[in-house]
């Protein structure tokens, strides 16, 4: 059915919900103001087309209905298109209602538009929204930005910010351009009754699709993801040979999958559309074309399922369409795990011990901030060994001496290797290569070049300007882990602490200047060589505390009051107390200290893929060092 509606219109006897498989709250101030502006602009006199609506009654609602407490019946309507719009809406009507009724003689009106508009009261004396948004912020929604006393808990979402940013938005906006009671009554007669929405209902899920593929949506563009659902979904209309209870159940089980999806994204902070294509994106690699220049995001998906290569064919189609869908769902679960491994239920499928040497690793590999080289990879390891988290550790281990050999000890450009990893995990998906040939096939990509940067990042003995090497805070807090762990701990600082430049300390300071005990040590000359040194540089909590103080004032006692190397919570400040005095020689000892475990820490063992061990670096002694990362026992 297509027809134009006011908004009292649609508001009668229906109530609304946005359903799960739908995004969140996209709305950001540049959207929420060309609306204001547009109403702001509007004759009270002239309808304005608003844009388009499109609804479905759920079958499980059909004939069923709620009730508020004066017997007013509301029939259950899924918003499929138009979301970020009528909550807006809803949003400005809520604060109108609030803003007039500070005034006694629109107490009423203001209570009468709470009533239709926001929240109504049931049978059973309990709240009846009229519009309930998805999971992820209906309830931030419903108690913390609709009600005048809001609940004390803040967004944990991102489109729950949004929600409280278009909220404040609005609330200013009143205030500043519609601040009078009759401003505010215009505005609500504007809003009621002179925005016209073209309203299309339509009955299976399956024809969501098609309203998608043949208009346009005024607002935020339609997401990557978005367009894959509703290619899917018009891919469903489209069955012919298809029975119709199958095309439905198709259509069901891609809203399912959207829920699943989006509701994981967003639990792992991964909601943007930036990082829903980069999911897309890697899922693709893995699944269907390792080569990258052949993504054209959700174009690629309609080439693959293109609906004209399937004519009389419609049961292959549908076949392979679940197989994308169910691919992509658990691809997603895999790809936020691996991008976001410190939530409560990342890699939630495994137990353990092992579980949490998983999510240790993955940890690391993100911190050195390249991971979309090794995505495919990842998710293609948990898709292959879904029940053997052992060839998962082993993968993503591999993974992390790959990016700190080659990207910071190699200074190599971030997509190198990358098409060769990505036709690995294709491999490994598609082609079932086996996990003991995986880990060869990686190894193989730190070749001769990569390994000869790596020997000369560990065999540097004089100094040289380290501080600003982008790998300098992950190396040195790796560092601090390996002090923690020969103690038997757990660093007690953790990494989002030292996460700023103000967290690396210069033993000998950037400037002696009249400092006699750093002078009597390091002339103009010798200073500018040493001063940012890597066995110069320490993790510390306390930059601006210690500043230029001579070497003794910094190193303190254990029982210091004020901050101190020896008094630190800083494993390598602490060990830095041991030193008489910071000379260059105990800089050039620090590094070679620093250096030698480096070696040790991202060892390699290519003896399964080189015959020969000529110019492959020696198995070093690690007998003081456990197997699996190279920290002391």
């Amino acid at each position: 059915m297509n027809n134009t509606k006011s908004l009292e219109e649609l508001f009668n006897n229906r109530i609304f919900r946005v359903p799960d498989y739908q995004r969140g709250y996209a709305w950001e101030w540049q959207q929420v103001e060309e609306f204001l502006a547009d109403l702001e602009l509007l004759s009270p006199n002239r309808r304005h087309y608003t844009g388009t609506i499109v609804l479905h009654q759920p079958e499980d609602t059909i004939g069923k209905s709620d009730s508020d407490n004066e017997g007013t019946n509301y029939a259950k309507w899924h918003i499929v298109d138009g979301q970020q719009r009528f909550t807006t809406i809803v949003l400005l009507l809520n604060e109108i209602s609030r803003a007039l009724s500070k005034y006694e003689s629109s107490h009423d009106l203001a209570q009468g538009i709470k009533k239709k508009y926001v929240e109504a009261t049931d049978l059973d004396g309990l709240p009846l929204h009229k519009l309930s948004l998805n999971e992820d912020t209906d309830d931030f929604f419903k108690k913390s930005i609709l009600p005048e006393s809001p609940s004390i808990a803040g967004p944990q979402v991102e489109s729950a910010q949004r929600l409280l940013n278009a909220k404040e938005q609005i609330a200013e906006h009143l205030c500043e351009k519609e601040g009078s009671e009759q401003s505010l009554r215009g505005l609500y007669r504007k809003v009621t009754t002179r925005l016209h929405f073209n309203l299309y209902e339509v009955e299976k899920e399956a024809e969501v699709g098609v309203i998608f593929e043949v208009m346009n949506s005024r607002g935020k563009p339609l997401t990557e993801l978005e367009k894959v659902k509703n290619y899917l979904l018009y891919a469903a209309s489209s069955f012919e040979d298809v029975t119709p209870d199958n095309r439905d159940k198709f259509a069901s089980s891609v809203n399912q999958a959207w829920a699943c999806i989006l509701k994981q994204l967003m639990a792992a902070d991964l909601g943007s559309p930036e990082e829903e294509n980069r999911m897309l994106r890697a899922h693709w690699l893995m699944q269907y074309d390792p080569q990258p220049k052949n993504w054209k995001g959700h174009g690629s998906i309609r080439s693959e399922f293109d609906l004209r290569e399937y004519q009389g064919n419609h049961t292959e189609l549908l076949r392979e369409l679940h197989g994308y869908v169910n691919g992509l769902r658990d691809a997603c679960i895999c790809f936020c795990d691996a991008l976001s491994p410190a939530r409560s239920n990342a890699f939630d499928s495994f137990n353990g011990d092992i579980r949490s040497d998983i999510i240790r690793w993955n940890e690391k590999l993100v911190r050195i901030g390249v991971t979309a080289t090794f995505l495919p990879l990842l998710m293609a390891a948990r898709t292959r060994w879904p029940a053997e988290p052992e060839k998962y550790l082993e993968i993503v281990k591999l993974c992390e001496l790959f990016a700190f050999r080659i990207y910071q000890a190699g200074d190599f450009r971030s997509n190198y290797g990358q098409a060769a990893l990505f036709r690995i995990a294709h491999e490994v998906v598609v082609y079932g290569m086996e996990s003991d040939d995986t880990v060869r096939q990686v190894k193989k990509e730190m070749n001769s070049r990569a390994n000869s940067r790596f020997d000369a990042f560990t065999n540097i003995e004089e100094p040289e300007p380290w501080y600003w090497w982008p790998g300098l805070r992950y190396f040195l807090y790796e560092y601090e882990q390996h002090l923690a762990s020969a103690r038997g701990v757990l660093p007690k600082v953790s990494w989002e602490e030292i996460g700023s430049e103000e967290s690396i300390e210069h033993v000998l300071p950037q400037t002696i200047t009249n400092q006699p005990y750093w002078q009597q040590y390091f002339d103009a000359d010798t200073h500018k060589k040493y001063v940012h040194d890597i066995g110069n540089l320490v993790l510390t909590r306390d930059n601006s505390s210690l500043s230029n103080k001579p070497f003794p004032d910094k190193k303190g006692t254990f029982d210091a009051e004020w901050p101190c190397y020896a008094a630190s919570s800083l494993f390598q400040e602490r060990e830095l107390a041991r030193q008489d005095d910071w000379t260059p020689q105990a800089i050039d000892e620090r590094r070679a200290r620093l250096l030698d475990w480096a070696k040790r820490r991202w060892y390699v063992d290519f003896s399964d893929i080189y015959p020969e061990p000529d110019g492959i670096e020696d198995e070093p002694d690690d007998s003081a060092y456990d197997d699996d990362n190279g920290e002391e026992e």
